[in-house]
C-alpha cells in the first residue's frame, strides 16, 4: 500500500496548488477590475488570468506561461505569504461575482458559456472556503514541496537566470517569516493543527533542515542545469559557492524555525484524535472543502455512503474465490527500484503508446514527451510526484521517484499509467495543446477530475490487458476506505473507536495510519475515489443509454477535449453528446 499513500502525499499538493490558485484568482480581480469597461468576456477572462499569474511569480514558473502578453514575471522574487496578500480575499471574491453575474451568460457563445460556468462554480467555492480561511493549513505543505518544484520549474538558461535563481532564494526566510506571524496570529485566535498534521509535517521540516546543503534538490538540480549552458569555469565555481551560503544562511535555518516553533509551542496546544468538525466552522469548512476537493456538489453524508458502498463491492470481489485459470496466469509481482524502476516505467509507457489509438481519438492523442526520473537528492518525506509541462512547451512533463524505495513492479506499471499516460500527462498535454480553452482554465486545476482521472487512466490499464486488476482493485478499495474514514472522522463526528471498528469489518489492518491521515488531513485522499467515481458513473451512463452507438473513442474526447471542470458541468457535455448520439 506504499505506493498508495505516496500517491496521497501527491493530492496534498495538487489541493494546495487549487487552494492558492482560487485565492489567485480573487486577489488579481484587483487589477484588473479596475480596468474593465467595456471588454468583451473573453478579453475580460485572459486579463483576469494575467493578473493572477503576475501576483504569484512561483505559479508563474509552474505554469511556464511566460509568453502570454501582460505577464511580468520577476525573476528575483518568491511568492508573498504576508497578511496584506490575504486581507483582501473575501472582498475580492464577492467582486469578481458581481462581475461575473453582471453579463448576460444567455448570449454568450457556447464555449464562452463554459469558461463562465466553470468559473462561477470555482469563485462561488473560493468564497465558501475563504469564510473558513483559518482552518486551512496548506502553506505548511507548499514550504515541503518548494524545494522540488521550484529546483525543477526554474529556468536556468544563461548567466542572469543563474544569478537570479540565487537572489530569488535568498528571500525564503522572509516568506518563512510572513508565514510564522499568519501562524502565531491564527494561534492567538484559538486555530492550533491537530497534533497528527503537526507531527507528520514536523518530520519533514526536520528532514529539511537536517540535509547538507549541496544534497538538497535545490543545489543538486542547479549544478546539473548549471553544467548545460558552459559558463567559465571561475564563474560556475562562484555561484555554486553563492548558492550553497545562501542554503546555509536562508532556507535551511528557516525550516529549522518551522521546526521548532512546533515542536516547542503548537504540539503542546494542539488536539489529538479529532476531526476538523470540531473547529469553529469545522463543520461548514469541511462541506466546502470537498466541494473543491471532488468538483462536486455531494455533501459528506452523501460521499460516505457512496465510498461505503464501492469498498464493500471490491471487498466481495476480492473474497470470491479465483477462478483456477486465473491462478494459472497470475502475475509474478518482483520488486524493482533505482534504474531498473525507471525501466519498467519506461518500458510501460512504450507498452501502451500503440494501444491509445483503440480508446482515445487520434486527433486527441498528444505526443508531449514526459520523463520519468529518480529524485536527485532527498527532498523531505513527499513521495513520488508529477509536474506537469509548461505551457509554452519549454519544459516537458515529468515525474520523480525516490531513488531507493522499492516497488513491485505491478505497482510501478500503474505508476506510468496513473502519472503518465493515460493519466495526468495525458490530459494536462491535451488541454495544453487545446488554442480554444483560455489560458484563465489552464492555469486552475480540480483534484477531483485530476486525480478521477488517473485512477480511471488505471482501470484502463486493466482493460488493456496491460495491469493486473487484482493490483488495481486493491488500490481502489485503499481511497474508498479512506473516505469512509475521512467522511466519518471530519462529517460525521466519527471516534477513532468508530473508525477502527470499520476498518476491522473490513479486513484492515492498517488502523493507525488510516485514521491519523484522515484526522491530519481532510478531504486529501476523497478526490481520488469520488473523481474515479464520477468518471465510472458518467461511462456508465453513456453506455446503457447509448449501447451499440456508444463509441470509447468519441466519449473519451468529450470528458478531456474541454479540458478540467466540476463534475456537475462534464455531465452536461456528457448528456449532450448522449443526445446527440442516439
Amino acid at each position: 500500500m506504499n505506493l498508495v499513500r505516496q500517491m496521497f502525499k501527491n493530492t496534498r499538493l495538487t489541493i494546495l496548488l487549487v487552494a492558492g490558485l482560487l485565492v489567485l484568482l480573487t486577489v488579481g480581480g484587483l487589477l484588473w477590475r479596475a480596468q474593465h469597461k467595456s471588454e468583451d468576456f473573453g478579453t475580460m477572462i485572459q486579463k483576469m488570468a494575467v493578473a493572477t499569474l503576475n501576483e504569484d511569480p512561483e505559479f508563474q514558473l509552474y505554469y511556464g506561461a511566460e509568453e502570454v502578453n501582460g505577464l511580468r514575471w520577476d525573476p528575483t522574487k518568491l511568492s508573498d505569504y504576508s497578511d496584506a496578500y490575504y486581507q483582501q480575499i473575501n472582498d475580492d471574491t464577492e467582486e469578481f461575482l458581481k462581475k461575473l453575474n453582471a453579463y448576460d451568460a444567455a448570449k454568450l457563445s457556447s464555449e464562452d458559456k463554459l469558461t463562465y460556468d466553470i468559473f462561477k462554480w470555482q469563485i462561488s467555492t473560493a468564497q465558501q472556503l475563504n469564510k473558513y480561511s483559518d482552518l486551512n493549513t496548506g502553506g505548511y505543505h507548499s514550504l515541503i514541496n518548494f524545494s522540488p518544484f521550484f529546483a525543477n520549474n526554474y529556468p536556468i538558461r544563461n548567466q542572469a537566470d543563474a544569478e537570479n535563481y540565487i537572489v530569488a532564494l535568498n528571500g525564503f526566510s522572509d516568506k518563512v517569516a510572513h508565514f510564522i506571524d499568519r501562524i502565531q496570529d491564527k494561534q492567538e485566535k484559538g486555530f492550533i493543527p491537530t497534533s497528527e498534521f503537526l507531527k507528520e509535517i514536523l518530520m519533514g521540516y526536520d528532514n529539511l533542515k537536517n540535509t547538507k546543503p549541496e544534497k538538497t534538490v535545490l543545489y543538486t538540480s542547479y549544478v546539473e542545469k548549471l553544467s548545460e549552458i558552459k559558463l567559465k569555469p571561475s564563474k560556475e565555481q562562484e555561484l555554486k559557492k553563492a548558492l550553497l551560503q545562501t542554503l546555509s544562511d536562508h532556507v535551511l535555518p528557516s525550516y529549522g524555525k518551522l521546526a521548532d516553533l512546533i515542536q516547542n509551542d503548537l504540539l503542546k496546544q494542539a488536539s489529538v484524535g479529532q476531526g476538523v468538525w470540531s473547529q469553529p466552522g469545522g463543520g461548514e469548512y469541511y462541506s466546502a472543502l470537498l466541494r473543491l476537493t471532488t468538483g462536486t456538489d455531494l455533501s459528506p453524508q452523501e460521499i460516505h455512503e457512496i465510498a461505503k458502498r464501492k469498498a464493500e463491492e471490491i471487498v466481495k470481489e476480492l473474497r470470491s474465490p479465483v477462478p483456477e485459470k486465473a491462478q494459472e496466469t497470475t502475475v509474478v509481482n518482483q520488486r524493482v527500484a533505482g534504474d531498473e524502476l525507471l525501466q519498467t516505467v519506461n518500458r510501460s509507457l512504450s507498452e501502451i503508446k500503440p494501444k491509445l489509438s483503440d480508446w482515445f481519438e487520434e486527433a486527441l492523442i498528444p505526443n508531449n514527451p514526459v520523463d520519468a526520473r529518480l529524485y536527485p537528492a532527498p527532498v523531505s518525506n513527499v513521495g513520488a510526484f508529477y509536474i506537469p509541462p509548461s505551457i509554452n512547451g519549454d519544459r516537458n512533463g515529468r515525474f520523480f521517484f525516490p531513488p531507493g524505495r522499492l516497488f513491485f513492479e505491478e505497482e510501478a506499471k500503474m505508476f506510468a499509467m496513473h502519472e503518465g499516460v493515460p493519466g495526468h500527462h495525458f490530459h494536462f498535454s491535451i488541454e495544453y495543446n487545446q488554442p480554444a480553452i483560455p489560458l484563465a482554465r489552464k492555469i486552475t486545476n480540480l483534484p477531483g477530475f485530476s486525480e478521477g482521472w488517473a485512477i480511471y487512466a488505471q482501470t484502463l490499464g486493466v482493460e488493456m490487458g496491460l495491469l493486473d486488476q487484482k493490483t488495481v482493485q486493491n488500490h481502489l478499495l485503499y481511497f474508498y476506505l479512506e473516505t469512509v474514514i475521512d467522511t466519518g472522522i471530519n462529517g460525521l463526528k466519527w471516534t477513532r473507536e468508530q473508525a477502527y471498528e470499520y476498518l476491522v469489518s473490513m479486513d484492515r489492518t492498517e488502523f493507525s495510519a488510516l485514521i491519523d491521515s484522515a484526522i491530519a488531513f481532510p478531504g486529501q485522499t476523497i478526490s481520488y475515489a469520488i473523481g474515479y467515481d464520477q468518471f465510472q458513473s458518467l461511462r456508465e451512463k453513456a453506455e446503457s443509454e447509448l449501447k451499440d452507438r456508444f463509441d470509447i473513442k468519441t466519449f473519451h474526447s468529450v470528458l478531456l477535449r474541454n479540458g478540467k471542470m466540476p463534475f456537475p458541468i462534464l455531465e452536461q457535455q456528457v448528456n449532450q453528446y448522449i443526445k446527440s448520439a442516439k
